[in-house]
Formats: structure tokens, sequence, C-alpha cells
């Protein structure tokens, strides 16, 4: 039997079904920030939950943190980037971006494995070189080894981050013909072209990318919650293991809906995704 709040959230989809917006006005600089506005605006209409949830996970991610110690500057530095970048990434799906929203995905994973081991590793040393003008040179020696550490020390949300980082390099890190079909089609007689500034809307795909934003907010919280639990050098706010409880759980819920759709059978097929325990 349904709660009140469920029966509210039914009663809903169903007077409101998700319907596509008329395609983005794009011929002027200007059109195009009218339709980047108008696209925000419009994207609890045209995705529902899946928008809700990913906008609260990342508001969540943004505010889950009170204090930090005063001795763990790298850390803020690199939560900042996680914050920034993941809130990026959502405005960039909902605006029809998809590459540029991956792209910001990857800042996302590698910013807050950063995060998470500055927490217990703070010392400059483990982020940069100093060369002999003062000028820092962050190396992928360095980044390597601090993926190690990751690995060594909490493995699972390790392989977690490593497996959607390399989703995201497959697909979208670099140029490639499959991402141009979202931009530029041929019409049948195959004597014109048509090229766009923002993607053709696929709920499917974007929905799909809604939970990928999601789940990594709840992922990389639940990865310095864990690093936290003994060095208690940040403070998060009150409640905070109910509350990525109950988030997780609605994650878990969306990604069993979407299980049913043949595209993303296929999408497991292919990439092994899987709902959070």
């Amino acid at each position: 039997m349904l709660g009140l709040g469920s029966l509210i959230e039914w009663v809903r989809a169903k007077l409101s079904p998700t319907k596509p917006m008329t395609e983005p006005k794009q011929s002027a600089l200007e059109e195009i920030v009218e339709s980047e506005r108008e696209l925000v605006l419009t994207a609890d209409q045209r995705y529902g939950r899946y928008y809700r949830h990913a906008r609260s996970c990342s508001v969540f991610l943004s505010k889950c943190i009170t204090q930090v110690d005063h001795d763990r500057l790298m850390f803020s530095r690199f939560f900042t980037l996680t914050k920034n970048h993941h809130m990026l990434a959502l405005l960039s799906v909902v605006r029809l971006h998809r590459v540029q929203a991956l792209m910001d995905l990857r800042q996302v994973l590698e910013a807050g494995a950063a995060a998470a081991f500055a927490l217990a590793n703070p010392q400059l040393r483990h982020f940069a070189d100093i060369d002999d003008r003062g000028i820092l040179e962050p190396s992928q020696k360095l980044a390597k080894d601090r993926y190690r550490w990751l690995h060594k020390h909490y493995p699972g949300q390790s392989d977690l981050i490593k497996k959607k980082k390399g989703l995201i390099n497959d697909q979208s890190s670099h140029a490639n013909v499959a991402n141009s079909a979202a931009n530029f089609t041929i019409n049948d007689a195959g004597d014109a072209i048509k090229q766009t500034f923002f993607d053709k809307e696929d709920d499917f795909r974007v929905k799909n990318d809604l939970l990928l934003i999601s789940g990594i907010a709840i992922e990389l919280m639940e990865l310095m919650y864990g690093v936290n639990i003994d060095l208690k050098v940040i403070e998060f706010i009150p409640n905070f293991s109910t509350l990525i409880k109950r988030v997780a759980e609605e994650n878990n819920a969306l990604l069993a809906e979407m299980k049913s759709h043949p595209r993303f059978k296929r999408a497991v097929k292919k990439y092994g995704i899987q709902s959070r325990k």
C-alpha cells in the first residue's frame, strides 16, 4: 500500500509525464543563454525524481561537512574542486551537454579521491613537487601513489572510482565519432546536415547520467566519512550516517526502476553497473 508521500509522487508523475522540451533556440549567443536557463528551470518537469535526487545529492555533498581542522588545508582545496565540478556536471547534464558533464565528473572523481587521501596525508609533498623557482609541479607519479594508498586502505571504494573513471575515459575524455551523433545529423536524402549546440534530448540517457552523478556523490561522501572515522579531522552534519543511508536507498530504488529498460540491461552487460548495497 502506498504511503501519502509515495501516492503524491505517483499522482504527480501521472499528471505531469516526462516530456522533452521543444528544440532549444541557439541561433545567437543571447538565445543560447536563454535556452540554457530554461533547460535548468524545466529539469524537474522533464526528469522528475531523477533530477530531484541528483540535485539533492549535489547539495548534500556541498553541505555535508561543517568543520575542517586547520592543518587539513589540502583536503579543503580538493573538496572545493569536488563540490564545484559536481554541481557543474549536474547543470551540464540537464542543459544537454553530456560530454562536458562527464569531463566534470572525471574532475569530481579525481578531486574526491585526492580529498579523501588528504584527510590522512595532508602534506604538500604528496600532491606536487616544487621546482627551483618555487613553482608547483603536480605529477602523475604522485597521483599514482595516492591511488595506491586508497586501494590499499579502501579497496572497495577505490575500485568504484577506478571503474567509473574508466567508463568516462572510454566514452568522453577524448573527441570521438560516437559523441558527434548527439550534435550532428544527416537528412534522409543525404544532401544536408544539421549541427546543433545542444545535444539531442535523450530521456533515458539523461536519467542514467543523473543516476551516475548522484551515485558518485554518495560514494565519495561515504569514502570521506570512512577515512575520517578514526582521524576525526573534519566534522559532518548531525545524523550524517542516517541521512546518507536514506539517500543511498533512494538511489538504489531509482536504479532498480531503470533496470527494466532494455537499454539499461545492455549497459549492465557491457559495463557491469551494480546497485549499491
